[in-house]
């Protein structure tokens, strides 16, 4: 489930494919879904015993002040500028699969600091490692919210895991078309645009506390020559006017030593009424293996 999103991304421009390029381009389309559908299988399997450190960047609009302020002359006839505030959360960071919900896995977090300050363990809770271990569903649970005690703006969740709407079981309410050819750093990259064409709404997005579910659509950027997933972008809005809200974000992945993709960066935007309200950006290092105190041990397939 996806909450509280909204983002817009400069995309870039695209070189036009000749027509020598065109009969190649279905096949190139079939090898890199076969590719990403292989890649969400593995992510499926072997991401929940991977933990890594997240740290999230957040500038955000501060809620307007509930006070009256007499204002006068020319600054009477426009609003007053929005002021930002600045946050950066560094947590542990993993993937759970909830009671109910097997086919969909998200993101769990255990805060360790908040805009530098270190956050204080209660007396005898318990570690990461150990909750995901012992399928503490409750625990489990209650750290999908563990962002919500520290004034963020928006709950933005389950990013790092989007490679999961491309599982074997997903994939065919998808359809691609192949768009062109990009680089990602110093790799190139063929990029397919792709959209929802049936199936539940993946994305939810709270409006004033109320879910709404969104199809989504957007692009998948493919390493050329094995066809390696490196970037997903994703763009979803509901409603319209004033109250419009659009999400759009670009998760980059990278290889590991676990035979799974992790992400490695995640940028985000949220736009309400068309302006925007909140921007994060996440970075993702040192996945591991838990080893958690009840010797859980977990072996790749």
């Amino acid at each position: 489930m996806f909450r509280g999103l909204t983002l817009m991304l400069a995309l870039p421009t695209f070189a036009p494919l000749g027509p020598a390029d065109a009969a190649d381009q279905g096949e190139i389309t079939r090898a890199a879904v076969a590719r990403l559908s292989q890649e969400a299988d593995a992510f499926q399997r072997i991401s929940p015993s991977l933990i890594g450190n997240e740290t999230l960047q957040q500038k955000a609009k501060k809620a307007a002040p509930a006070r009256f302020r007499p204002r006068v002359g020319q600054a009477a006839k426009t609003p007053p500028p929005p002021v930002w505030q600045d946050r950066q959360v560094v947590s542990e960071y993993a993937f759970v699969e909830l009671a109910g919900d097997s086919e969909t896995l998200h993101e769990i977090r255990k805060v360790l600091s908040v805009d530098g300050h270190a956050v204080t363990a209660k007396k005898g809770e318990e570690s990461l490692a150990r909750i995901i271990s012992l399928k503490n569903d409750q625990r489990e649970r209650e750290l999908l919210k563990e962002f919500e005690k520290y004034g963020l703006a928006g709950a933005v969740t389950d990013f790092g895991p989007l490679l999961m709407l491309f599982t074997p079981s997903e994939i065919d309410h998808y359809g691609f078309n192949f768009k062109g050819e990009q680089m990602v750093g110093s790799t190139s990259a063929f990029v397919l645009k792709y959209s929802q064409i049936d199936g539940p709404e993946p994305f939810t997005i709270f409006q004033r506390d109320q879910p709404r579910h969104a199809r989504v659509q957007g692009e998948v950027w493919v390493r050329q020559g094995d066809f390696l997933p490196l970037r997903i972008t994703v763009t979803v809005s509901v409603g319209d006017g004033t109250s419009a809200v659009r999400e759009e974000a670009t998760i980059d992945y990278r290889s590991s030593a676990f035979g799974v993709l992790v992400p490695s960066t995640v940028d985000h935007k949220e736009l309400l009424g068309g302006q925007l309200s909140v921007q994060n950006s996440f970075v993702y290092m040192d996945f591991h293996r838990f080893a958690a105190d009840s010797q859980i041990n977990f072996n790749t397939p």
